[in-house]
């Protein structure tokens, strides 16, 4: 049997395609087949639509780049998941832009009958990978803390960095609707520049920036805003590395951090069985607040259009959620 999928063809370009259903392998014993109900746009996906990672050739495998989806599960091969039951699940290569999907029993969660808008219930594959970098920072408490970049990465890390007890959070953007929705999610302070321009100023006038204790740099894939993090960074502080990198190699500004003494903390791909489940529990716990990341739901079928909004940070767009029945 056949069922549709988009396919990136070319950057920034879907075709619609019909692929076969896949199949579970007969030796499996932990995998699911998930029929797609909602799926996010997420920023890693952005380069692969927009052509800049450099080693990847197009078209891209139908279904990709999506991996935050929530469907039902249509067949199962592991004892945890029968046909029937409402699940989030990261797709196997993240294929999730197709009405079915494989997902992995340990990148699966059941959500909970109290999850309410299953739409909203996307966002907990992220907050995952957020609340794994807050975790291993530790405590938190009393600390001034600072996000460079305020896509939905960043507005998570302002709210739970303020949830988790920061004395301060500075949230860092070139784009106004992004720095105002901050505020309304934590952020005590923002700073409508881009990370180069912060940089420039603190040179110019040093007094007038209070270097904070934490540095979450939530852009990623240039080279540049880490070592803008390094600049602006107190000594002594901690320099979070948590956006995807594109670049296998970075230029990096080795004697800044050695003179400063920083630490520098990479953070990706958590324990999905583990923090998945504490990304529900806290999810459930502030629904309202963190359902409000979700500005924008358009149907499957605007799929490319959904993509260019979220590159071009257009339209107040913070995540969008693409509804799997509107083909």
């Amino acid at each position: 049997m056949l069922m549709k999928a988009w396919q990136v063809v070319r950057p920034r370009s879907f075709g619609r395609v019909e692929i076969p259903i896949p199949e579970i392998p007969h030796d499996s014993k932990d995998l699911v087949l998930v029929r797609t109900d909602w799926a996010m746009t997420c920023g890693s996906d952005i380069p692969f639509f927009t052509g800049n990672k450099r080693y990847r050739n197009y078209p891209l495998a139908p279904g990709a780049p999506i991996h935050e989806c929530v469907g039902e599960v249509v067949k199962s091969s592991s004892d945890r998941f029968r046909p029937g039951q409402q699940v989030l699940a990261i797709p196997d290569g993240d294929l999730g832009l197709a009405e079915f999907f494989l997902a992995q029993a340990s990148k699966t969660i059941l959500l909970k009958p109290e999850t309410g808008d299953p739409a909203a219930a996307c966002i907990i594959q992220p907050l995952s990978t957020v609340i794994n970098a807050m975790d291993r920072l530790g405590d938190i408490r009393g600390k001034s803390v600072a996000v460079m970049g305020l896509g939905s990465i960043g507005q998570m890390f302002c709210w739970l960095a303020k949830t988790n007890g920061a004395a301060s959070v500075t949230g860092i953007d070139p784009v106004e609707h992004r720095c105002r929705f901050a505020r309304s999610m934590g952020a005590t302070e923002t700073v409508l520049r881009r990370g180069i321009e912060l940089v420039h100023d603190v040179r110019a006038v040093p007094d007038e920036w209070n270097p904070p204790d934490i540095i979450i740099e939530a852009v990623g894939h240039q080279m540049n805003t880490i070592n803008d993090c390094l600049e602006l960074v107190r000594k002594y502080g901690t320099v979070v590395a948590f956006g995807v990198p594109d670049n296998p190699v970075y230029t990096f500004e080795y004697e800044i951090f050695f003179r400063k003494n920083i630490l520098l903390l990479g953070t990706v791909t958590p324990d999905w069985s583990k923090y998945l489940t504490k990304a529900q529990d806290l999810y459930l716990a502030h629904r309202e607040e963190l359902s409000r990341l979700v500005t924008h739901r358009l149907p499957m079928r605007e799929t490319e259009s959904a993509y260019g909004l979220y590159e071009r940070h257009e339209d107040g767009i913070i995540k969008a959620v693409l509804d799997a029945s509107a083909w």
